[in-house]
């Protein structure tokens, strides 16, 4: 699997989790990619039937974003849960590391009764699709939602982070891989 942090400011808007993303800036493969900026994700790009039907706002002004694809045949949406549940347990382990207590309900991680993240995870005809931000500010967050941000604990080195996370993601899923290759089936 292919890590890439991107240096560069994108907004999310939520057309990232469309297949091939990462194709079109030249990432070929099952990839974990991550940049940060803020987020505004539009109506047409929303995949959660019960946010679009409450009318919510998914807003920020400044996230670390994690964008990952991984291609199966046929994909899963199963396995796109499955795997952004393993990504929100590898950023909870590395702010573990960093110090910082975060409890998980599903796939949001909470620090206190702040909420840290946003995750969606989808799947199309040859792959699947997770999108995860991580608050580094609580600046532009929707007014009905309390949240807690990376600023607030110290963290201002968002490319340090996102290296560490994309690291143990790609670690669990090379492990994942190795495991299946060495198992004799029943």
């Amino acid at each position: 699997m292919i890590s890439e942090i991107l240096p560069e400011k994108i907004k999310y808007d939520g057309s990232q989790i469309a297949q091939l993303w990462a194709y079109g800036m030249g990432i070929k493969g099952d990839s974990i990619v991550a940049f940060h900026g803020a987020m505004d994700v539009t109506p047409c790009n929303m995949k959660d039937l019960e946010d679009e039907k409450a009318n919510k706002t998914i807003m920020g002004d400044d996230l670390i974003h994690f964008i990952v694809e991984r291609f199966n045949s046929p994909a899963s949406m199963r396995l796109a849960y499955y795997m952004q549940r393993l990504l929100v347990v590898c950023i909870r382990d590395a702010l573990a590391l960093r110090g910082i207590t975060t409890t998980r309900n599903g796939d949001d991680l909470f620090v206190a009764d702040g909420k840290l993240t946003v995750s969606i995870a989808s799947a199309g005809v040859s792959s699947e699709k997770i999108h995860c931000g991580i608050n580094i500010t609580n600046k532009g967050t929707p007014d009905d939602v309390k949240t807690a941000a990376l600023e607030d604990m110290g963290i201002s080195d968002w490319k340090s982070l996102a290296q560490e996370i994309s690291g143990m993601f790609v670690k669990e899923i090379e492990d994942i891989e190795g495991d299946i290759a060495k198992t004799k089936s029943l």
